[in-house]
């Protein structure tokens, strides 16, 4: 007796096609995503201001940018303290403030006399005000060529009791004949003169203040 492949008694089912996806150019199909071109770029990649700060400080450089209140020379002070305690290699303050308030400006440059490590003071754009305070602080004083300094003092505005406003009245007062007797220690001019040029708003260039005394080289 031969024995075979039984033969079925039933149909087959049709052959399924495979599932293969759709074409996109066919009606109702699925679109990809549509994509923009990608640009190549030079720029290096994204960081964050305390990432590029903190580059800086890998370099001793401490950069104050922007009108100079109390919260960025507190920030300007305590990164000078720090690269103080790091070691007593020179540290380079770069200042572009065209505004600063009184007390910060001389907040700032009480710092930079105190601390052991040699500061060199480096101006870039326009320095306003008291701020210049600090650059007269530092053992060197740098501007480039294009940078302009005003010798200038904000206007005091006080309220209280007519005994509060005499007090901030005196304090004030004290305060001008500090960033006064700074620029004149840096400079060797008289402080008539240097009173009468904040009192007046007086505007250098580069090469004025370096002449005036306030810079001790252009870069």
């Amino acid at each position: 007796m031969i024995r075979g492949r039984p033969t079925a008694s039933w149909p087959l089912p049709p052959e399924v096609p495979p599932n293969r996806p759709s074409r996109p150019d066919q009606p109702g199909a699925p679109q990809p995503a549509r994509q923009d071109p990608r640009v190549p770029s030079w720029e290096e990649p994204y960081t964050t201001e305390r990432d590029l700060s903190d580059r800086l400080l890998d370099m001793r450089i401490v950069h104050l940018g922007g009108a100079l209140d109390e919260d960025l020379a507190n920030r300007g002070i305590a990164q000078l303290l720090l690269l103080d305690r790091r070691g007593r290699n020179s540290i380079e303050l770069h200042l572009n403030c065209p505004e600063s308030e009184l007390d910060a400006s001389l907040a700032l440059a009480g710092t930079v006399e105190t601390v052991s490590a040699p500061v060199h003071v480096i101006v870039h754009g326009t320095l306003v005000g008291p701020v210049i305070a600090a650059l007269c602080a530092g053992e060197e004083r740098g501007a480039h060529r294009g940078a302009s300094l005003v010798l200038s003092v904000p206007d005091a505005s006080a309220q209280g009791t007519a005994h509060q406003m005499t007090v901030h009245a005196e304090q004030h007062e004290r305060q001008l004949a500090r960033l006064r007797d700074h620029i004149v220690r840096a400079t060797g001019q008289s402080a008539d003169d240097v009173e009468h040029d904040l009192r007046t708003g007086r505007v250098l260039s580069a090469d004025d203040a370096l002449t005036y005394g306030l810079l001790t080289r252009l870069l």
